[in-house]
């Protein structure tokens, strides 16, 4: 009897090991997908406009007014934590490789990935900043401004008016206008 009931209690341990599996499985893929876009701080700078500074940040922040038509603006956010598509694709990779026995580590090491951080920003009456104290990331390295740029090359951006061509004439307005169908 004692036989019967140790492997009844091994087979209940390995359906809810395969059940924790199933269930947890895809979990750190999911979390490096879904995060906060970090704040560029190259438009960050004393003199930008408090719109310009709350889009960088994503957020209004929190103001305390300081009197003399100044305010102080508090911005919390996470660094380290933006969505990450080559992060989740290698998650998905090792889960399959390890028939997600790697998921409940990568799990583990998604809920530690990023820290909080915070900066307060005085603004002056015209809404533009006069002081910026708190986190401030490191200079980037030389190679990494150079694969910046590298990156920039292939980047589709909106294209700019030009002042010297006439505006273009809507096709259909104008074979309403000359009576052809």
């Amino acid at each position: 009897m004692l036989k019967a009931g140790s492997s009844l209690l091994c087979g209940l341990f390995v359906l809810l090991t395969l059940y924790v599996l199933l269930t947890l499985s895809g979990c750190s893929v999911m979390m490096a997908m879904v995060g906060d876009k970090e704040p560029d701080f190259e438009h960050i700078k004393i003199g930008a406009t408090k719109e310009e500074i709350d889009f960088e940040f994503n957020q209004p922040g929190t103001p305390k007014e300081l009197g003399e038509g100044k305010t102080e603006v508090t911005y919390k956010y996470e660094m380290g934590n933006s969505p990450n598509a080559a992060r989740a694709a290698i998650y998905g990779y090792y889960d399959l490789a390890t028939l997600g026995f790697a998921e409940p580590v990568f799990t583990v090491v998604e809920f530690f990935v990023g820290h909080k951080e915070q900066t307060s920003i005085v603004y002056g009456a015209d809404n533009k900043a006069l002081s910026i104290s708190g986190y401030t990331p490191p200079p980037l390295s030389p190679e990494m401004k150079a694969a910046i740029e590298e990156q920039e090359k292939h980047v589709r951006k909106r294209p700019t008016p030009r002042s010297d061509q006439p505006p273009l004439q809507d096709s259909t307005s104008s074979q309403h206008s000359s009576g052809s169908p």
